[in-house]
């Protein structure tokens, strides 16, 4: 992505208001096709002019994108070497072999193979995993220009990648099922360019699809589930563009599968100040990370997936609402996804888009482990409730115990009701053997009721059963406290099993 904010490109380069985007608008309704040889003819008709992109650009030529699709293998130098299409002397063809499955990495708006390790760190992963072709493809010509225009250029580099995979396949016999897509921002959409003029592409990941001009856009305009045989999509910043939040990526489902991460905006760990970021990650990439970081998450996320021996779980949901509320713990079958590399393991038989929702860590290794806490507060006499936070230490089979935070924020817990809550390990604990409850009192300035003056009352809670849930239903088990008296601070261990 870029290292000045999206907003304030779009804003001041591509409004209406704006006298010089205004006679480009002019030029642009002027000229609605141009043809770039075997590529085609492109148009700026609907529907790519619309509500949602009223200033409609036509990519620039070739020879003004200048796409490169740079070639590594277990066998090529660390920097890789060159593909082109129509070549066959490029010092690529000597190493492609069309019996490897083929993997294709694309960036998005102002970004490139030299402006941080992503693509050069995703590729390394890739062939530490398997003896794959990655082909990085770099557009930054295209990439470093209005946010309008760039737009439109990324219809060429995903006319051109169509062009490599059909030389490819003509002259090595590689297949386009053996083909791989994963694409960040506009490099999603780009795949999806692709994809479209391609039988059998075999897929596409789509990493935070850009938004900006593509959001609730016709389908032959951005990414869709019609585009490869397989479409997998992560949403990591999707609050909506022209908000406070000025979310960068998609929200809008398009593909056969779509990864809610976290809800699929705000990323755990983002919100740090710049200069955390700089000091953590370095200039450049620490200035990146400020301005983008939940739309950049997706392609660590993604780099991750492809060799952690945690799979990336993910529940089958219709809303984060639901998920939150512990209602789509534990999966079954087809319920359970994989977000990342392991994505296609899990091919929903129905044409609808199926939604998955998880949550990961705020730093490197991001994978975690779900597990559903559910406490019943004992009925006593009267009507009691106590303001606080809430805990438990689980102790699991594996030799493995995670202290939990259950709630972020202290909330009002009265006797009698459940709460549900869905915690995270980065540790998978296996069978729960017992768990260990303990509770922090807090009081509200407003409600005199919560007030502890001097220490002289004793907040209690009375905790009846701890019910923990993970990702298989086989693997619930309930513990049993009948009611025993909690005072704030103290801990309770639960061995019992109900």
């Amino acid at each position: 992505m870029m290292v000045v904010s999206l907003a304030v490109l779009l804003l001041l380069t591509c409004g209406p208001w704006d006298s010089e985007a205004t006679s480009v608008q002019h030029t642009v309704q002027k000229r609605e096709t141009v043809c770039y040889g075997n590529l085609g003819c492109f148009n700026n008709d609907p529907p790519f002019r619309s509500l949602y992109r009223p200033l409609s650009f036509l990519p620039q030529s070739p020879d003004v994108v200048k796409p490169k699709f740079n070639l590594r293998t277990r066998t090529t130098p660390p920097k890789g070497v060159l593909l082109r299409a129509g070549d066959p002397n490029a010092p690529g063809m000597a190493h492609f072999q069309h019996s490897r499955p083929t993997k294709f990495v694309v960036h998005g708006f102002i970004d490139s193979i030299h402006l941080g390790n992503w693509m050069q760190d995703m590729a390394s992963q890739f062939l530490a995993q398997g003896d794959y072709n990655v082909v990085l493809v770099e557009w930054l010509f295209g990439s470093f220009d209005l946010y309008g225009q760039a737009t439109a250029n990324t219809r060429v580099v995903g006319a051109m990648i169509a062009e490599l995979i059909d030389y490819l396949q003509n002259t090595t016999g590689a297949r386009p099922e053996d083909m791989h897509i994963v694409g960040h921002s506009l490099g999603a959409h780009i795949a999806g360019y692709a994809g479209e003029r391609l039988r059998y592409l075999g897929r596409i990941t789509g990493l935070d699809p850009a938004e900006p001009y593509f959001q609730n856009m016709d389908i032959v305009v951005r990414l869709d589930p019609s585009d490869a045989l397989f479409v997998d999509i992560m949403h990591t910043d999707g609050a909506a563009f022209y908000s406070m939040k000025t979310g960068l990526g998609m929200s809008q489902a398009c593909g056969h599968v779509d990864y809610y991460v976290n809800g699929g905006h705000d990323q755990p760990g983002c919100a740090k100040s710049p200069v955390y970021h700089i000091l953590e990650n370095g200039l450049i990439e620490g200035v990146r990370e400020a301005v983008a970081c939940s739309h950049l998450r997706s392609y660590h996320l993604f780099t991750e997936s492809i060799n952690s021996a945690c799979p990336f779980e993910s529940f089958r949901c219709d809303s984060e609402e639901e998920f939150y509320k512990g209602n789509c713990i534990p999966c079954e079958g087809d319920g359970c996804g994989f977000m990342g590399m392991l994505a296609d393991r899990v091919q929903p038989e129905s044409r609808t888009p199926v939604k998955y929702y998880l949550k990961t860590g705020d730093r490197a290794p991001f994978c975690r482990y779900h597990y559903k806490v559910s406490l019943t507060f004992g009925t006593i006499q009267y009507d009691h409730q106590e303001r606080g936070k809430l805990y438990v230490k689980i102790n699991g089979s594996r030799d493995t115990t995670v202290d939990m935070e259950l709630n972020e924020d202290y909330e009002y817990i009265k006797q009698g009701n459940t709460y549900t809550y869905i915690v995270t390990s980065s540790a998978d604990l296996g069978q729960v053997h017992d768990v260990t409850f303990h509770w922090e009192h807090n009081s509200h300035i407003l409600d005199p009721g919560s007030w502890n003056p001097l220490g002289l009352r004793h907040p209690t809670l009375y905790l009846d059963r701890v019910k923990v849930t993970s990702r298989q239903k086989s693997s619930a088990v309930t513990f049993c406290a009948n009611g025993v008296r909690v005072e704030t601070g103290d801990e309770l261990k639960i061995t019992t099993v109900c």
